[in-house]
């Protein structure tokens, strides 16, 4: 896709303005009913306004899309920035996560003990558990 100067819209929009501006005092000053002059100058700056508008408008959603990701990236790189600088565990920044309390996850350096495992109802009293860990 060609990339088009965003100001060129402005001017689109103006000229169009201008052009119905044109048409407009044409049909009611200067020229009969039945021109059809003022009638097309109306027209084209009614389309003029219309293709412009549509493409600042499809301009400025790219823009809030960008402004929407820049934010939530700061938002992540402020919750990194309170992380502690003398933090015994490790700790992960996720830029990709959608909502910035959720990017960092701090890992603790202890093996987890996954007590689904080592329920009660597995084992009766008299069984004897040896658990071995790394």
């Amino acid at each position: 896709m060609v990339k088009v100067d965003p100001s060129l819209w402005m001017v689109l929009n103006v000229v169009g303005m201008a052009l119905l501006v044109v048409g407009a005092l044409s049909i009611m000053l200067i020229t009969p009913p039945e021109s059809t002059i003022s009638a097309v100058f109306m027209a084209a700056g009614i389309i003029l306004i219309v293709v412009s508008a549509v493409f600042v408008g499809i301009d400025g959603h790219k823009l809030r899309k960008e402004d929407e990701e820049f934010r939530r990236f700061e938002a992540i790189r402020d919750e990194a920035r309170r992380v502690p600088d003398d933090l015994k565990e490790g700790y992960v920044i996720d830029y990709t996560a959608e909502d910035p309390d959720k990017a960092i996850s701090y890992r603790s350096n202890k093996p987890e003990l996954h007590r689904d495992e080592f329920s009660d109802d597995n084992y009766d009293d008299s069984d004897v558990v040896i658990i071995y860990s790394n």
